[in-house]
């Protein structure tokens, strides 16, 4: 088995083998479409667990990121005067230590850590009435809280070939986004015919039956990847290298037909070598620490600032903290007021005016995950089989028409006092650009850079949290220094040329990750002996 990669350029692959050539693992689905990344010959690969058993783990994924995120959005919802207050977060120095740990000790315990210690804090929730105790409450849920800003990526990228990611990250995308706009909902209903404090209690009880769920169901998929280097021509037409798993063997005299490349692989692997590998049984599986490793917490925790001196990552951050947070921060700074000064709007009818929002996540949803995978093999075919990781960000153009447009569409429509449902499909439009980025940067960073995705998926949180603490710290001195009419039409615009960095990294991007290519591939040969790669 072996699948080519330019390592000129990382993230730059043969993913179409449109001729039959390239002896490869190939896709059950489209037999030309080659899998990346090479999944070992070992059933326990996450990467080749069954359909099944991905989905049922994506499921988890799923249910631990609506139950973690109902909290946060539930609890501002009923202690507005505490919460304006305090402001405070730790959520950036919670990514980097429970990256270090799921990567060190296993996802799978990280997880149900995070969710036992979560328990706990809301359950205690309750008696936390005065500020100084709900300060140290809210301190340790955003700690316990900070893996589902970071650790749901990898977890979707550690089970999911390239080519199904955009699907599965779009839905990873959708449950984190939708939740936090339905939490406020449910906590106002709750709030109403049971009190404040049963609104803490019942996200307590909604985070032990996600424990239940998944203690009994999630899998550890921290794979320990040794990757060894082939020097096969694969007649690509490109400068390609092979990187070929132990076990495996490559013909350089014949070219094997799609049709029968997986079969004929594992022919050769057992004329190869008689290497056995064990099965899980289920006590194994329910195992809470994942097999030991060499001591890498320090490589981990630093690997996050290393990342900075790639441009690709970096950009993937920004356009996931402008599109993510700034943008939609800044409409939301005025909604409130909005609704209710100039619509008499309710607490209760602002609560609802928000559905537009989940609305819009929902297409933003279906646009990556309709049009990513499609978008992405598409333009592999015309590539002469050839795939950019540039590829996916053609999707940024709803971003580009969507956020000027809903900006324009609020601060002008607030201004001359349209309709209220202008304001509302405002948010629905900016909803889908707030959705989408999330999977579409994630996808171009981890596809650029593959190996190290579990270490530098935390740089782009950094930045993306960076660029959400500086606007919630400003917006507040724009508008009144502007007034909301010309802030939103300054808004729009800016927005306008950021979005449009999108076409300089399609252009330029490929050009960068050259550039970078000596420096990564000597942190993967840093990485490998220690079970790093990915």
């Amino acid at each position: 088995m072996a699948i080519i990669e330019d390592k000129s350029a990382p993230g730059t692959v043969h993913l179409i083998d449109a001729t039959g050539e390239l002896h490869v693992k190939h896709s059950e689905a489209a037999r030309d479409i080659v899998l990346v990344p090479l999944p070992s010959d070992d059933p326990e690969d996450p990467l080749n667990w069954s359909r099944k058993r991905k989905l049922l783990q994506t499921s988890c994924v799923v249910m631990y990121t609506v139950m973690m995120v109902f909290p946060s959005s539930a609890v501002y919802s009923v202690t507005t005067p505490i919460s304006k207050a305090t402001h405070l977060t730790v959520s950036d120095l919670g990514c980097i230590v429970w990256q270090a740990l799921a990567l060190q000790y296993g996802k799978r315990p990280a997880y149900l850590i995070s969710m036992g210690g979560s328990i706990i804090i809301m359950g205690l929730a309750p008696l936390c009435t005065t500020n100084g105790p709900y300060l140290a409450n809210k301190i340790l849920q955003g700690f316990f809280g900070a893996p589902v800003e970071s650790l749901c990526e990898i977890s979707m990228t550690d089970i999911w070939f390239a080519h199904e990611r955009p699907l599965y990250l779009a839905v990873y995308g959708l449950s984190l986004a939708a939740s936090g706009k339905f939490a406020p909902v449910f906590a106002a209903f709750i709030n109403t015919g049971q009190g404040w404090k049963w609104t803490l209690l019942w996200c307590a009880i909604g985070m032990g039956v996600a424990f239940v769920y998944c203690f009994s169901l999630m899998e550890e998929t921290n794979y320990d990847r040794h990757i060894i280097q082939s020097t096969l021509n694969a007649g690509s037409g490109s400068s390609s290298e092979d990187v070929v798993e132990p076990g495996a063997a490559e013909d350089e005299k014949s070219a094997g037909k799609r049709a029968a490349g997986n079969e004929q692989a594992s022919a050769e692997l057992g004329e190869v070598t008689a290497v056995t590998y064990p099965r899980k049984t289920c006590w194994q599986k329910l195992g809470v620490i994942d097999k030991k490793r060499p001591n890498r917490l320090l490589d981990i925790v630093w690997s996050p600032f290393k990342f900075f001196r790639f441009p690709v990552v970096v950009w993937a951050g920004f356009m996931y903290g402008t599109n993510g947070l700034v943008w939609p921060g800044i409409l939301n700074a005025t909604a409130s007021p909005l609704y209710t000064k100039t619509y008499g709007f309710n607490s209760t009818d602002v609560g609802f005016a928000y559905f537009g929002a989940v609305v819009g996540m929902v297409l933003g949803s279906l646009w990556v995950a309709f049009a990513g995978p499609r978008l992405v093999i598409r333009l592999a075919r015309r590539s002469k089989g050839i795939a950019e990781p540039e590829h996916i960000l053609w999707l940024f153009l709803a971003s580009l028409i969507c956020v000027p447009f809903a900006m324009l569409l609020w601060g002008l429509g607030a201004a001359y006092k349209i309709h209220w449902f202008g304001l509302v499909f405002a948010q629905a439009i900016l909803a889908i650009s707030s959705t989408l980025c999330l999977s579409t940067a994630v996808q171009y960073a981890t596809s650029s850079y593959r190996d190290l995705s579990g270490e530098f998926i935390t740089t782009i949180i950094l930045i993306r949290n960076t660029l959400s603490f500086a606007i919630n710290y400003g917006i507040t001195p724009w508008i009144e220094a502007e007034g909301q009419r010309n802030t939103f039409i300054t808004v729009a615009a800016i927005a306008l040329v950021c979005n449009g960095t999108m076409f300089i990294m399609i252009r330029f991007g490929k050009r960068l990750r050259e550039s970078s290519a000596e420096v990564y591939w000597r942190y993967v040969d840093q990485a490998r002996p220690k079970g790093l790669s990915h």
